[in-house]
């Protein structure tokens, strides 16, 4: 996490984007090395068609090479941190987005999981905010449910500790005497 934690907060929950997301570049990876093997191994012309034939699918396999580390890449850097104070969503190789919910300003929560999202263990988890944008959508969570239930109990903790600070900050009301 490239988010720095304020003084006195920690971190309670870190999750990131689902393996599943990896999945479409993987499999044009996997074709990719199967139409090499076949060009390269298979076929035993040596025409000049043939040569432009095998370039084109070694760029194409360097291509898709690079277009799956790059997206594996990008899914280890797509983070949802939960602490006892906010939810910090971070995004980005190159450059960085973060966003921030603090924990008193969390109206709703809910997740989504389909039946392949409960036998792989992804889904999508919904946070209403009071803020302008209304809700923010995570998609393709790694355990969606452990992710909402630990931001549900640290936004309980958070309200009941602003209670107790709260009841031990108002002054004693003074005893009035009957007159």
């Amino acid at each position: 996490m490239r988010t720095n934690l304020r003084p006195g907060e920690r971190k309670i929950l870190e999750t990131r984007t689902h393996w599943v997301t990896v999945i479409e570049p993987f499999l044009l990876l996997f074709l990719a090395v199967i139409v090499c093997l076949i060009l390269f191994f298979f076929i035993r012309k040596t025409s000049g068609f043939m040569t432009v034939v095998r370039w084109i699918g070694g760029i194409f396999l360097a291509i898709t090479f690079f277009y799956f580390l790059y997206r594996e890449w990008y899914r280890r850097r797509d983070i949802w941190a939960v602490t006892n104070l906010r939810v910090i969503d971070e995004k980005g190789i190159f450059s960085l987005f973060s966003k921030e919910s603090p924990l008193e300003k969390i109206n709703n929560l809910s997740y989504y999981q389909s039946l392949l999202g409960r036998i792989l263990r992804y889904g999508d988890v919904e946070i209403q905010t009071a803020a302008e944008d209304g809700a923010t959508i995570y998609k393709k969570v790694t355990n969606p449910r452990l992710l909402k239930d630990t931001i549900a109990r640290c936004r309980d903790e958070y309200s009941r500790e602003v209670m107790q600070m709260g009841k031990a900050a108002a002054p004693d009301a003074p005893d009035k005497k009957p007159a």
